[in-house]
């Protein structure tokens, strides 16, 4: 932080490597908290008691792996999975020094982005839900509970058995709110005036660890109609309130307060927390916590971290997390604070998460390793990668058919779909955020990935992540194999394997072409073929007999020794192409089609937009080694898909 001012004022900058000291640990960072305080300081507010002035590091909280220790501190501390408070600030950076006693261990259950999300968030919940003392049907209200902090106080208070209304502005944080097993949720004005009021309840609703949710028919974005101003808790009001927002709104909450009540007043993005008059309460004898309640001593840090990690574990405890960008971007994390849309948690990351091998062999090989963010070169640019497809080439370059040895840990995963994370030098056309699918070196299968800037194309809007990161190389493919059979209107294709994603590919271009397209494939997707205009045909022995005794043109996609039949079927080897046979290929005099290259992927996708491939099956990164195993096994219909979004939020 440069100055006081707005987000802009946040730059990336370089500093000496951190020495732990006597006491303390270097933590390779991760995933950084970002606090709406944090914010707040920025801008310039609470210099009266904030003491640190610009040029500083600001942020407290942070999750990653310890990479040194200093005297004094056990040697076992050394790599271990953790989350720290920095209560000095600095922890907008890839590495931070700590001190013991604000450091706590992080299971291996809990995903290092929801540490970091949860290593502030986590503890202060726990305080306020402890020390509301809340039994079964208690009215609650909480207000800011689209936010991180809310989320979690909503969850808790609603596993305690109270009935919580949420108070939050716009639809997505009202809709959170209802998710996270909020009873009702409003906007701020209905805590002053009678305006409609979203209800969790309808057939839509279901049990969650968070108490009753909302399910998508029970209407986040309706309105019951019910009144929800000075009756919001009932006649008497609201037994406990808890206050994240302040000013204005916090002083409507206070008034619902039901006499005898508790009144936790923490909130400050409107600039201050909620006024209260104390002899107001004092007549209404409603209890007022303020800020207090959420100031640790070490110790107490400790425990309530240590509570968080567990309840996380468990999965009674977890972390909306709206927006993840990495480090140097940090000013876009502070914008969207300020514009208040933020659903949940803003956090800052430093590493990637990419599926990698570093010895041929089996799927057992393959392992997901923490990497620092790649950065892109000239004409590149960095993904944040929602979807990795699955291609028979992946599973052959692990098992080193190729015959090199390896010169370091490999990559895997050729396709991706995705929004542009960073710009290498020289790159026109791209923006940051823009959706894009195409193909790129081995090392798709990662939560962020570097691909060529011509390699990449806009994603189409009525394409999911998961659907595009079908296409790239199936269409190239097949685009490529019709060009080179030199395929034309009213001739007849045979496609071997065409339920794969290169058959289908090539069927729908075939077709569009005005083509006839007959195809092999197991029987139980016949009736979708036939549904895309394919003359399905079974695999197996008698398979000649089932084909028609001659074709113009025959695409090899299967490699389980249909070259032969082909042949014969065409009368010439130069009307046959194989993707998958390349021994058959050179005994036959067939040509063996290999790819033309990404930037060729992307030309493919552009031309043919129309092209749409079935998912077959979608696996978490972290279970890559199964979707290997799947795609081995082969008589798939479509794709299989690695979605990254489980392994971190984007």
């Amino acid at each position: 932080m440069t100055k006081f001012g707005g987000p802009g004022v946040l730059v990336a900058g370089s500093a000496p490597e951190p020495v732990a000291g006597p006491g303390q640990v270097v933590i390779g960072v991760s995933v950084v908290d970002v606090m709406s305080i944090d914010a707040q300081l920025r801008a310039g507010w609470g210099r009266d008691w904030f003491p640190a002035r610009p040029p500083f590091v600001p942020g407290t909280g942070v999750a990653g792996r310890v990479i040194a220790v200093g005297d004094g501190v056990d040697s076992g501390w050394a790599g271990r999975r953790v989350a720290a408070l920095l209560p000095g600030g600095g922890a907008y950076a890839e590495q931070v020094v700590a001190g013991l006693d604000t450091v706590v261990a992080v299971p291996d259950e809990v995903a290092l982005w929801q540490a970091a999300a949860l290593v502030q968030v986590g503890p202060a919940a726990l305080s306020l839900v402890a020390a509301a003392e809340l039994r079964a049907g208690a009215r609650v209200l909480v207000t800011g509970a689209g936010g991180a902090l809310g989320l979690a106080v909503v969850r808790l208070a609603g596993a305690a058995g109270a009935r919580v209304t949420a108070a939050a502005h716009g639809p997505a944080k009202r809709e959170a709110a209802l998710e996270a097993g909020a009873a009702k949720a409003v906007d701020y004005p209905a805590l002053t005036e009678p305006v409609g009021e979203v209800e969790n309840t309808g057939a839509d609703a279901h049990a969650s660890a968070g108490g009753t949710n909302a399910g998508a028919g029970a209407g986040a974005g309706a309105s019951a109609g019910a009144g929800a101003g000075a009756g919001a808790g009932g006649e008497n009001g609201f037994d406990v309130v808890f206050d994240g927002v302040g000013g204005e709104v916090g002083a409507a909450a206070f008034a619902l307060t039901a006499p005898g009540g508790s009144f936790f007043a923490y909130g400050v993005p409107s600039g201050s927390t909620a006024p209260i008059d104390p002899a107001e309460a004092e007549r209404k004898a409603v209890r007022v916590i303020g800020m207090e309640q959420l100031q640790f001593t070490p110790d107490e840090f400790t425990r309530l971290a240590e509570q968080t990690f567990k309840e996380a574990a468990a999965g009674r405890l977890a972390a909306t997390v709206g927006l993840a960008v990495p480090l140097e971007r940090a000013a876009e994390a502070h914008a969207a604070l300020e514009t208040r849309s933020l659903v949940g948690k803003a956090v800052l990351l430093t590493t990637a998460h990419a599926a990698r091998y570093s010895r041929h062999g089996d799927p057992d090989v393959l392992e997901i390793t923490e990497l620092p963010l790649p950065d892109p070169g000239p004409g590149q640019v960095r993904v944040a990668v929602k979807a990795a497809g699955v291609n028979p080439i992946d599973w052959k370059l692990r098992r080193g058919f190729r015959g090199a040895a390896l010169d370091g840990p490999q990559g895997v995963g050729m396709e991706l779909a995705g929004t542009v994370d960073a710009l290498g030098p020289g790159v026109t056309g791209l923006r940051i955020g823009d959706p894009v699918y195409g193909q790129t070196a081995p090392g798709a299968a990662a939560t962020h990935a570097i691909a060529d800037a011509e390699a990449l194309a806009p994603k189409p809007d009525d394409l999911t992540y998961e659907e595009a990161a079908a296409l790239p190389v199936a269409v190239e493919t097949a685009r490529r194999a019709l060009r080179d059979l030199g395929l034309e209107a009213g001739q007849t294709l045979l496609i071997h394997a065409v339920a794969g994603g290169v058959g289908l590919a090539a069927a729908q271009l075939a077709l569009a072409r005005g083509a006839e397209v007959i195809g092999t494939a197991g029987e139980r997707h016949h009736d979708f073929l036939r549904g895309l205009g394919v003359h399905p045909v079974a695999y197996g022995e008698g398979l000649a007999e089932r084909l028609p005794p001659s074709v113009d043109r025959v695409l090899d996609a299967s490699g389980r020794g249909e070259l032969d039949l082909s042949v014969a079927l065409t009368g010439d080897p130069a009307k046959v192409i194989t993707i998958a046979d390349r021994a058959g290929a050179e005994r036959l005099g067939v040509r063996f089609s290999t790819g033309d290259g990404a930037a060729a992927a992307a030309r493919a996708l552009r031309e043919a937009p129309h092209v749409r491939l079935p998912v077959a099956e979608v696996f978490p990164l972290e279970q890559i080694a199964d979707a290997h195993r799947r795609s081995e096994e082969g008589h798939l219909l479509g794709k299989l898909i690695i979605n990254t979004e489980a392994t971190l939020p984007h």
